[in-house]
């Protein structure tokens, strides 16, 4: 035990000297939630119109019932002079009404009344304050209709021939977690980014400065030398996720998301579940990590190597995420993507189940325990050893 704690000693020592390697492996950790949260607030800002509305109008003296009938919906108008097709263009506005002088003529002889709305279909923002100026208009005119229908002793009810009521039985913290299960990604890949440039520098990296066979002179056990390193890399791995985890957290502290209906927020429990069960992911991630950059012969060649290996453990996960996969049993057998499934819950509010926990868990340490044997055999070549 000694032996093995004075090899992780050794090397976390000299890992932690190289400063630059480590802010590298950790930054993707620290800007990726923060950067998702960011897109999330301005994605929810530009495609749902808030309560507070002002629209440049063109004729508003044409219809002053229907301005008073929007403007008590918490909709504002300005009186508007321009050219709408150059100013949007141009980015100078995002929306006009127009109301054309024929309006309350056509409106008065029950027929027609036309409104015009100019607007630039791709601007997200603008398209949003067009579906909720064409919903309010559309209800004014819904509700004009009923009244005329009344008027000549016809009940409106004839003109609907059937009644959609939506029942929705989503809650606060499933909208959330469909919100936050794009951050599954990076949480579940910041132990791959965390620990890929120590794995590499303790395999790969110390064979081409020569610097591996030294060690291996020394009386120490291949297990112990190499249960120190992949202790080592494992540490790193867990750093990152825990920064991807609580930066995540607070991340969502300072953005709303309320104009989407939802307010995601990854309560301290929440937070402590999800670095217990990303702990055996960051096990796993070493330990494949080291397997790959062993058997490259340079550094650069183990640069190349993980940088696809980064994304082969996620493509089961992708799968599931995009194709609405339903959460079956055998999946909790399977590492990342029995992880992804309870994080999945986690992030919904519906807590994690102990036994999908243990169960994961166990055959993740088991592989990577498996992978930890493999790598022990392994220094014992001199082929892996001396790369030739």
């Amino acid at each position: 035990m000694s032996l093995f704690t004075a090899v992780f000693k050794k090397e976390l020592r000299d890992s932690i000297r190289d400063r630059r390697a480590i802010m590298i492996s950790l930054l993707p950790a620290l800007i990726a939630p923060i950067l998702m949260a960011t897109m999330f607030h301005f994605m929810v800002q530009t495609r749902v119109s808030t309560n507070d509305m002002t629209v440049p109008i063109i004729g508003k003296e044409n219809a002053p019932d229907l301005i008073q009938y929007l403007e008590k919906r918490d909709i504002t108008f300005e009186d508007y002079q321009g050219n709408p097709k150059q100013d949007i263009q141009n980015k100078d506005i995002k929306i006009v009404m127009e109301i054309p002088a024929d309006f309350e003529e056509n409106f008065a002889s029950s027929k027609p009344a036309i409104i015009y709305i100019h607007s630039d279909g791709s601007l997200d923002k603008s398209r949003a304050d067009k579906n909720r100026l064409d919903g309010m208009n559309g209800q004014y005119s819904r509700t004009i209709g009923s009244m005329r229908m009344m008027i000549q002793g016809v009940s409106p009810q004839i003109a609907t021939a059937v009644n959609i009521n939506n029942k929705d039985y989503s809650t606060d913290e499933s909208r959330a977690g469909q919100i936050l299960a794009g951050l599954q990604m990076f949480i579940l890949m910041a132990a791959f980014f965390g620990s890929a440039p120590t794995a590499i520098d303790l395999t790969a990296g110390e064979r081409e400065r020569n610097s591996l066979e030294p060690l291996l002179v020394h009386p120490l056990t291949s297990s112990s030398i190499m249960l120190g390193k992949w202790l080592t890399v494992v540490s790193y791995g867990v750093l990152a996720t825990v920064i991807a985890i609580v930066v995540t957290a607070i991340a969502f502290e300072f953005v709303s998301l309320k104009a989407a209906g939802i307010d995601p927020k990854l309560t301290g429990a929440m937070q402590i579940s999800m670095i217990l069960l990303m702990i055996p992911n960051a096990m796993f991630a070493a330990g494949l990590q080291m397997l790959t950059s062993l058997f490259a012969k340079s550094f650069k060649e183990a640069q190349s190597y993980l940088g696809f290996l980064v994304f082969i453990p996620m493509l089961p996960v992708i799968i599931t995420m995009i194709g609405g996969m339903k959460a079956e049993s055998w999946m909790y057998f399977v590492p990342v993507l029995g992880q992804q499934q309870i994080l999945t819950n986690i992030m919904r509010g519906e807590g994690m189940e102990i036994m999908q926990f243990i169960s994961v868990s166990m055959v993740t340490i088991a592989v990577s325990v498996i992978i930890l044997m493999v790598l022990t055999k392994l220094l014992r070549s001199e082929r892996v050893v001396y790369g030739s």
